[in-house]
């Protein structure tokens, strides 16, 4: 996932209810692309029915996520989507690549 400021490369992976935790995990980096732009990058999470969730980046710098996503929404549902963003303060709009859509098979 990239668009201009914000990279995330990784892999994903859906954990079965038997290991704990279990949901989807998400391992890789979040990669801030443009370290003069002073915004932070995030990725956004969204199960279908909820809010979107964010886990959050570090401005000027590259981090490593090794997250499950384990809430009771992952557990019952087949689709994530997600993608990676730039938050550019709350008055101009967020800028995001676009969204990858993540099912369990």
């Amino acid at each position: 996932m990239t668009t201009p400021g914000v990279a995330f490369i990784g892999t994903y992976q859906w954990q079965p209810t038997t290991k704990v935790p279990s949901g989807l995990h998400v391992k890789g980096k979040l990669k801030d692309e443009n370290k003069n732009d002073g915004h932070n990058v995030y990725l956004r999470t969204k199960v279908e029915g909820y809010q979107w969730g964010h886990l959050k980046g570090v401005q000027k710098k590259h981090i490593k996520v090794d997250k499950v996503f384990y809430d009771g929404a992952v557990l019952k549902t087949k689709k994530v989507r997600m993608h990676a963003c730039i938050d550019r303060g709350s008055l101009r709009p967020d800028h995001c690549s676009p969204e990858q859509l993540f099912s369990r098979r």
